[in-house]
């Protein structure tokens, strides 16, 4: 999975039981509670911020997810995170939500979140997200 390496970022999640669907299987709603746990660890880490600081000047306005492949409990999941796009008045993040397994890693889902900025200048707080 050479495109891993594309992604700057990862933070590994803990499958918890109450994820888990009727059918055993992490929800599809989940999977947005792990993008929204990834995208606040990447912008701290970016941009240096306290986990507790939560205003960004930006707003999710439209998130895209492929499911690939289930996520059950007991997998080790990893997000991996990146700035993919940034415009004057928005910006792109995209997400691989993966199921490790020792050498063997499988796509579980990937995603494009599309921030919209509330304040022009916070533009260039985003353009370290490029680094």
């Amino acid at each position: 999975m050479d495109e891993l390496s594309l992604y700057k970022h990862k933070l590994n999640i803990t499958v918890r039981f109450s994820d888990l669907d009727a059918m055993a299987h992490v929800n599809n709603a989940t999977f947005l509670t792990f993008l929204e746990e990834a995208r606040f660890a990447y912008f701290g880490v970016v941009l240096k911020r306290d986990k507790d600081i939560l205003n960004l000047e930006a707003i999710i306005a439209r998130i895209e997810i492929d499911y690939k492949n289930q996520i059950c409990l007991g997998d080790k999941v990893v997000v991996y995170t990146r700035c993919f796009r940034i415009g004057e008045k928005s910006g792109d993040i995209e997400n691989l939500i993966v199921v490790e397994n020792g050498n063997e890693n499988k796509i579980a889902a990937a995603a494009l979140s599309k921030l919209v900025f509330l304040i022009t200048n916070s533009v260039f707080q985003f353009l370290f997200l490029m680094m």
